[in-house]
C-alpha cells in the first residue's frame, strides 16, 4: 500500500501542545502532534495534502506516490512571536508550512 508519512518539527513556542489536522483531498483522516510523525496509507496516485488548524492552514501540497511507496513531507508553524497576529488574520492560509521532506 502506498503511504504519506507528515513529519511535523517541534516548536519551541507555538502551537506545541496542540495537534494539526492532516487533510487528504479535502478529507481529514488524522492528526499529527509536536515533534511526532504520522503515517497515512492511500491509494497509489495523486493527492492533495493540507494541514490545518482552527481558522489557519497550510497551502495545498500535491503529491504523487506510486504503489508501495512512501512520501514524506514536514510541516511546522511559519509564525514568529513578533508576526503571529499576522498569519493568524492576514496570512491565515500560510500559517503553516508544508513541504517535501530533505533528504538525510
Amino acid at each position: 500500500m502506498a503511504k504519506i508519512i507528515i513529519k511535523r518539527k517541534k516548536a519551541l513556542w507555538q502551537d506545541r501542545a496542540r495537534r494539526y489536522s492532516i487533510l487528504v483531498d479535502g478529507k481529514e483522516v488524522a492528526s499529527v502532534s509536536n515533534g511526532a510523525a504520522v503515517e497515512i496509507e492511500v491509494e497509489p496516485g495523486r493527492h492533495v495534502v493540507q494541514m490545518k488548524i482552527d481558522w489557519c492552514n497550510s497551502q495545498e501540497f500535491d503529491v504523487d506516490v506510486g504503489a508501495e511507496q512512501a512520501v514524506t513531507l514536514e510541516c511546522g508553524p511559519n509564525a514568529s512571536p513578533f508576526l503571529a497576529l499576522f498569519y493568524i488574520t492576514l496570512w491565515k492560509n500560510k500559517y503553516i508550512w508544508l513541504r517535501g521532506a530533505s533528504a538525510t
